[in-house]
Formats: structure tokens, sequence, C-alpha cells
């Protein structure tokens, strides 16, 4: 094998290091990005889960039900509202239960009720609270109900991978940074012959320096380019598994993390490759030996 095919296969293996790696960083950011800057998405996504139950008298009139529905629904805190009949519900429980309740009661003792879907905003137990209150004064709803400890436990489980998400993201910045920077400074430490080789003939510092930072700049375009098309593919993959969440909904977001991951990777890969190439170029020929 020639010494210049050698040569290359050591150049590209160098270069593939450095965009495998840079790669697979950026790509564990874009998808920590993503999360960060749709988490109140996601947590109005769950909070939206949650259902208030209103249940209604057996002597309640149909004027006064949707009179009642159409006042919900025209509620600033209401996203749905759906009418679940005695009847109805009877059929689901006894399909839940495997048996008809009824034939051994001899009647239904359920009641007729609103599930109101609550907007995330107003999924609080303060704001329920003071809903189920007023509500209950009305002569012909019997009950105001929803699962108060998990809206407790769904806030306060919010707040707190907010901030572990917040804490995570910065430290896998720090240590992305690291593995980038490392990658680069291995990289151009293959090539210190050349460059002191460059010195020797009297190349200026400048004109060695250039071609490293625009390779090293082109290679981080094309690892965020890398970790995009990978992004994409998870995104591609939770829309079709879990549609309810509209994942490509917010543009703005994916514009902003597409443009700072592509920002960031050639800044970064930029000015380590100008670090690594500035201190072999103030090192002495005696010192490389």
């Amino acid at each position: 094998m020639s010494a210049t095919r050698i040569y290359k296969r050591r150049l590209f293996a160098s270069y593939f290091s450095v965009v495998s790696s840079t790669t697979l960083v950026l790509f564990v950011l874009s998808v920590l990005g993503f999360v960060l800057l749709n988490s109140q998405s996601i947590a109005n996504y769950f909070k939206e889960q949650v259902t208030m139950t209103v249940f209604l008298e057996d002597q309640t009139k149909e004027m006064e039900r949707e009179q009642l529905i159409t006042t919900l629904r025209l509620a600033p805190f209401t996203k749905a509202v759906q009418f679940v009949s005695k009847e109805t519900a009877a059929t689901e429980h006894s399909a839940a239960i495997g048996e008809d309740f009824m034939d051994f009661l001899g009647y239904n003792p359920l009641q007729d009720a609103l599930d109101i879907g609550l907007k995330a905003d107003f999924v609080t137990t303060e704001v329920l609270d003071s809903l189920g209150d007023v509500m209950e004064q009305k002569p012909f709803i019997s009950e105001v109900l929803y699962d108060r400890p998990l809206i407790v436990l769904l806030n306060e489980n919010i707040q707190k991978f907010g901030f572990w998400l917040l804490v995570c993201s910065a430290i896998f910045i720090g240590i992305a940074l690291l593995l980038i920077n490392h990658s680069i400074k291995l990289s151009i430490y293959s090539k210190r012959l050349i460059i002191q080789t460059m010195l020797l003939v009297g190349a200026k510092k400048s004109f060695i320096r250039r071609p490293f930072l625009w390779r090293y700049m082109g290679l981080g375009a094309i690892s965020a380019l890398f970790a995009l098309a990978g992004f994409t593919g998870i995104l591609s993959f939770l829309d079709q598994y879990l549609p309810q969440i509209s994942w490509w909904e917010n543009e703005f977001s994916l514009l902003l993390l597409t443009t700072v991951i592509v920002s960031c990777s050639v800044l970064i890969c930029g000015i380590s490759a100008w670090f690594a190439t500035y201190k072999h170029l103030r090192l002495t020929y005696d010192i490389i030996y």
C-alpha cells in the first residue's frame, strides 16, 4: 500500500472521528433542546388530560342541562364538554367489571354527568376547588368531582422536571463542549508535523491556520446536519406513535433549535480548531520531537 493511500486513510479516519463524535453529541443536545423549548407544551398536554366530572340530579330538566353545557363551553377554563348519560355510564361500567350490575341491583344507581376537559392554565387545586364550590350551588348539580391528589402530584412533578431538565442540560452542554474540543484537538495533533513543515518553509501562521478553520467549521456543519436528520427521524417516530402531542406544531421552536444547533456546531468547531492550531504554531520543532 502506498504512502499516499495510507495518509488518505488516516486523514479520513481522523475526520470521521470528529464528525461521528460531534454528530452524536449534537443529536443528544437537539433532543434536550427540543424538550427544553417545548417543556411547557408537553406539561400542558398532561394537564389537559385531567377531567372534572359534574353529576346531575335525576330531576334535572333537559333545558337546565343544555343551558349548563352551553355556559360551560363558553367559559374560559373549558377545553371540551361531554355529556354522559346514566345509561351510557352503566353500559361502560358493566363492560369494565364484566357483568351487568343492574341485574343484581334491579335499578341504575348512576347519574347523568358532564365530563369537563380543562385548559392547562386552570388545572390547579385552587381554581378547581373554587369552580366546584360555585357549581355545587346550583340546585340540579349533585356533586363535582376531580382527582385532587393527581393534580397536586402532577404540578409538583412538572416543577421538578423543569428544574432538573435545566440542570441536566447545563451539565451536558459542558460535557459536549469538552468532547467536541477534545476530538478536534486530537485530529489536529495528528497533523502537527504538517504544520511544522509549513512553518519551516516560511508559511505565515494565518495562512497555515486558515484551511484548518474552514475545514473543521465545515465538518461542524456536516455534523449538525447529520444530527438534525437523526432528530427529525425521532420526531417522525414520535408523531406516528404519539399523535396526541403536536410535535411539529411549534414551527418557531424547531426553526430556532435548527439555527442554534448549526450555528453552535460551526462556532464551537471553529474556536476549537483555532486554539488547537494556535498551540501547535507556538511549539518549536525540537519540542514536537
